[in-house]
């Protein structure tokens, strides 16, 4: 809702009619719109009264209103009772217009009344006093008196075929909305006939039938308005944002979004929560890029602050845009000095996913410790540190795949996560079991080729010591070669066979890991 000032002009009787009146004019041929008031004996002014008014009618065209007062009270104070009914009435009636140009109001109200009551004036005058004193009313908060006044008002107007005041039926609008509590039911239509008489757009209709329709929840009709108002007052911010708001509540999102970028464009919007609202809808609508450019160059021009809420939200534009390397400082910029570890968490998403694998490590391992998270972000981040983990492995690095796996066996804890852990530790599984059938099968091929070349140095040594013959520098390099290479291959496969001491086995390395418990938080999924 916003706030609206009324104020009330100043109320004139035309110039046409005090003439007529000072010219002591016949009631026939004062512009009288109803049968009531035709016919009869008529009434004129007396001659002396005549003047006088006529003297205080140029005062009031030459702006003179303390002057005509003074001189209409004076009028009245030599006169007094001796003044007839209708020269009491029509002196009552300017005076109560000129104390409505001296903004005393009461004064001007209570002399209308008299001129009223005297019954003593041409229907349409006497209607004519009535919506002034209608007027009056609502500058005085009376409102329901303005109400009464007002309806009284365009009922005979309309009776006696005379097209009623657009301002009128604003005035009466207002009026059921000032009341305590409002009437905003009761507003609707005299708002909507303000608008539709109106020779030309007038802002402050607008303004009051766009709040009646909000108040009443008339969507599709306040839409319209909203339409119309932004076409007719483009610079008026406050329209633009309501339209686009009244998109987004009928589900018109694009509609929504189209609205706030033309008001952007046009310079309208300054407030950090517009301009976000432009932002994610860039998101919404697949432009992750752009709106990451505009929060970017916002915040650069200090109109939304560098917090960590900003921060993110523009990793998350860049990470979505692919650009992964413009994300990945600004993360760590809101991580920095983070209590809880989700921000590191992010940040070792984008990093697994920009492939800096030892980076992310990091990262995910401060978050862990660091803690906070909900159970769904604990488990996602040991599953990513044990994927940040296998990547950085090569062909036979058997400590960072026993690193990898006990993160896995952590996000097997977890279960939004325990599916893919699994999955991997049976796939880590496999490839330790390859790499280890790997090496069985390259011992036994070295061992049978030590078995074989150890044969062929007994069967040379027989044929030297047959043809007594001394080892030649060939045989003793061969000799040598053979004991460098065989010695441990011969022995191990001797004590193997001899079911002596096997080699320890076990699962990976010394990996330090963090303690789980510490680093989670028992929050919802």
């Amino acid at each position: 809702m916003f706030e609206m000032r009324w104020k009330l002009a100043k109320v004139f009787i035309t110039a046409s009619a005090v003439a007529l009146a000072v010219a002591t004019a016949s009631t026939p041929a004062m512009a009288q719109q109803c049968e009531a008031d035709e016919g009869g004996a008529s009434k004129t002014l007396n001659t002396r009264v005549a003047l006088a008014l006529g003297k205080v009618f140029e005062q009031m065209q030459a702006e003179q209103y303390t002057e005509a007062l003074a001189s209409l009270n004076q009028l009245i104070s030599q006169r007094g009772s001796g003044m007839k009914a209708f020269d009491k009435a029509t002196t009552y009636e300017l005076r109560g217009s000129v104390k409505a140009s001296l903004e005393d109001y009461r004064g001007a109200q209570r002399d209308f009344q008299v001129a009223l009551d005297t019954n003593e004036l041409p229907a349409s005058r006497n209607n004519n006093l009535r919506y002034f004193i209608a007027q009056l009313n609502f500058q005085l908060e009376d409102f329901q008196g303005a109400i009464r006044g007002l309806n009284a008002w365009i009922r005979d107007a309309t009776a006696c075929g005379d097209k009623v005041d657009s301002n009128a039926y604003y005035l009466l609008s207002a009026a059921y909305v000032q009341l305590t509590p409002p009437n905003y039911r009761a507003a609707v239509r005299p708002s909507e006939q303000a608008v539709a008489v109106a020779t030309a757009p007038k802002k402050s209709y607008y303004d009051i039938l766009n709040l009646v329709y909000s108040e009443t929840g008339e969507r599709a009709k306040r839409m319209k308005i909203l339409e119309v108002m932004v076409n007719n007052w483009p610079g008026e911010k406050s329209y633009w944002t309501q339209l686009s708001g009244a998109y987004s509540t009928a589900g018109k999102d694009r509609d929504a979004f189209s609205v706030l970028e033309v008001a952007y464009r046009a310079g309208l919007l300054s407030t950090e929560s517009e301009l976000r609202t432009l932002v994610q809808y860039y998101s919404f609508f697949d432009n992750p890029y752009r709106g990451a450019k505009m929060l970017e160059r916002e915040m650069a021009a200090g109109n939304i602050k560098r917090t960590k809420d900003n921060l993110v939200l523009l990793s998350q534009l860049w990470s979505q845009s692919r650009e992964h390397k413009k994300s990945i400082p600004i993360l760590r910029e809101a991580a920095r000095g983070a209590k809880k570890g989700d921000l590191s968490y992010r940040l070792g998403q984008v990093l697994v996913a920009d492939e800096q694998y030892a980076r992310a490590e990091a990262a995910l391992v401060g978050a862990l410790n660091k803690g906070g998270m909900t159970r769904k972000n604990t488990g996602d981040a040991w599953l990513l540190l044990g994927t940040a983990r296998f990547s950085q492995a090569g062909p036979d690095s058997t400590d960072a795949w026993a690193s990898a796996r006990k993160a896995f066996v952590n996000a097997q804890r977890y279960e939004t996560a325990r599916k893919r852990a699994t999955d991997w530790i049976a796939y880590i599984d496999a490839v330790v079991d390859t790499y280890e059938r790997g090496i069985a099968l390259a011992e036994r091929q070295i061992l049978e080729r030590c078995v074989l070349d150890q044969g062929r140095l007994e069967r040379d040594q027989r044929i030297r010591d047959l043809q007594n013959r001394q080892e030649t520098d060939e045989d003793r390099a061969f000799e040598d070669e053979f004991l460098e290479r065989c010695t441990g291959p011969l022995k191990l496969g001797a004590e193997a066979e001899g079911g002596g001491d096997a080699a320890e086995t076990g699962g990976g390395g010394g990996d330090v890991e963090i303690a789980p418990e510490e680093g989670e938080s028992d929050g919802a999924n």
